[in-house]
């Protein structure tokens, strides 16, 4: 999704997508950071939903997104918790950053927004280049389901929001054979159903299979380490939602 789409719906996060995650990737994700020995960068942070568990848990970790909104709503639930708010505004294309990071994460099925294969190798070699020798890079991405092609918008959910409700509707166009155009409709409802305020935003993903990313994280150049279903919720991969696999920068010889 474009950076300005989640200026939009940046409020909404918490009820909407952080809702719809229905493992512990956070648990996850914090489990992993705590063996490492050193910094850790997030790609795509978001409002925090994990990069201030990382903080809450003593993790040296900072985070990277384009979205100002997200941004926003970031610091202010840090400030809440009394922790660091360690993020930049940042685009995936462009990682000004210094190397030498202990592990590199890119969660929430990230990959799946960049619809290029040339984007994707480029955006793995940066990784590659970032991590210290020996530095774990962990990446997950949703296991691609057949898409049937949607005309109109189908309710998703209702759910409190503040005061009001929250309901969403979705529609899905397949493109081709690889991407998918996604359509959100957000509706705040009064408590007699009247919208008081409705907000669209689009985007185009493109699945990634499970062998489609090993076969991208080895061509960048990383040592295979090791692969979840379900963040290893699931032992293999029959009915698995997310796929997740850990991979090394090579270490330097001695």
């Amino acid at each position: 999704m474009l950076p300005d789409n989640y200026d939009r719906i940046a409020r909404f996060y918490d009820v909407d997508m952080a809702r719809n995650m229905p493992f512990d990737d956070v648990g996850f994700y914090v489990g992993l950071c705590a063996q490492v020995d050193g910094p850790v960068l997030e790609l795509g942070c978001g409002n925090g939903r994990i990069l201030l568990e990382l903080a809450q848990h003593g993790i040296d970790a900072i985070g990277i997104d384009a979205s100002a909104g997200m941004l926003d709503e970031l610091r202010r639930k840090a400030a809440l918790r009394s922790l660091p708010a360690r993020a930049l505004r940042m685009n995936l294309a462009n990682l000004a950053l210094r190397p030498g990071f202990a592990a590199i994460l890119c969660p929430y099925s990230l990959i799946t927004y960049i619809t290029d294969d040339q984007d994707v190798a480029q955006l793995l070699n940066r990784i590659h280049g970032l991590l210290a020798p020996g530095g774990m890079f962990v990446i997950d991405a949703f296991v691609p389901k057949p898409v049937l092609a949607q005309a109109e918008f189908r309710e998703d959910y209702r759910r409190p929001f503040g005061t009001h409700t929250l309901a969403r509707s979705k529609r899905i166009q397949p493109l081709g054979p690889a991407t998918n155009r996604i359509e959100r409709r957000y509706q705040v409802l009064a408590r007699d159903g009247t919208v008081l305020e409705q907000v669209d935003v689009a985007e185009i993903i493109r699945p990634c299979a499970p062998e489609a990313l090993r076969q991208a994280v080895a061509a960048a150049g990383f040592v295979p380490g090791q692969e979840w279903w379900d963040y290893g919720a699931r032992p293999g991969p029959e009915h698995a939602q997310f796929f997740t696999l850990s991979a090394y920068a090579a270490p330097t010889a001695d």
